[in-house]
């Protein structure tokens, strides 16, 4: 893996779980929300895919890239904290989530089966970011505060690649590999993805037992 496909992992992530919660305000059932992940995967594939044969001289201006991502999310969580309508940032997020897919692929060099795992990451994360929302509204603080914190801190992980691209691109990878530079931003979003799954487990089980749904 490289430095671009690294980034991308990440901001995948981060942002296919900001889009899935965002979602949250909507009452869908499990089915619906699979077909719209999938469908999103489907569409991130392809994007990557496509975005492989693109020659867009972009690396010495991710950074400003970064930045800018950095303040789409801002300010899309102030907008979403003083109005409490989700469907804007969620267009923002969107589109977002859409651009970067094809930028940084289109500066890293992305495998097939590297397309597929990315591909099946963003599923998981949306079908299972989406379960986690239910639990969230049952939570005492209002659920809109709740995603906002979380597009704060996301906000600020992106802020964060933008001031250390430049030095970051420059270390020396013949003695090891980019993926250990963002090993720790990997190991924190293991620890998530495994909160999120026993929550997701507890709220299928209460559903199960016939319990009070979102």
């Amino acid at each position: 893996m490289d430095l671009f496909g690294g980034y991308l992992l990440v901001l995948l992530i981060l942002l296919a779980a900001n889009i899935s919660l965002l979602l949250g305000n909507c009452r869908m059932n499990n089915a619906k929300m699979a077909g719209i992940s999938l469908f999103v995967a489907l569409v991130s594939f392809a994007l990557m895919f496509t975005s492989a044969y693109l020659n867009i001289p972009l690396q010495d201006y991710v950074g400003y890239l970064f930045f800018a991502v950095f303040l789409a999310i801002f300010l899309s969580m102030m907008h979403y904290s003083k109005t409490d309508n989700f469907k804007m940032p969620l267009y923002v997020i969107s589109a977002v989530f859409a651009i970067l897919t094809i930028l940084l692929s289109s500066q890293s060099d992305l495998s097939m089966a590297s397309m597929i795992l990315y591909s099946l990451f963003v599923f998981i994360i949306l079908f299972v970011a989406y379960q986690l929302s239910k639990l969230l509204h049952h939570a005492k603080r209002q659920y809109s505060v709740i995603i906002c914190e979380y597009m704060c801190l996301a906000s600020i992980l992106v802020f964060i690649f933008a001031l250390t691209y430049d030095s970051t691109r420059a270390l020396d990878y013949t003695m090891f590999s980019p993926f250990l530079i963002l090993t720790p931003t990997y190991q924190l979003i293991y620890v998530v993805i495994a909160i999120i799954v026993v929550l997701v487990i507890g709220v299928l089980i209460n559903d199960n037992m016939g319990g009070n749904s979102w």
